[in-house]
């Protein structure tokens, strides 16, 4: 991440059935953050 850039931090209430789920289909290889910041940035673009 670039020094400068700013970031937005916050704590997500998700029914934890779903969480799971998801959480499943993300590679081991990538974290859990990172997979929802490019989740984020799909949708940001519909």
């Amino acid at each position: 991440m670039k020094k400068e850039e700013k970031l937005k931090k916050f704590l997500l209430e998700i029914p934890e059935e779903i969480w799971e789920k998801w959480k499943l289909t993300v590679p081991r290889s990538i974290s859990l953050n990172k997979a929802l910041i490019e989740l984020l940035k799909k949708e940001g673009k519909k």
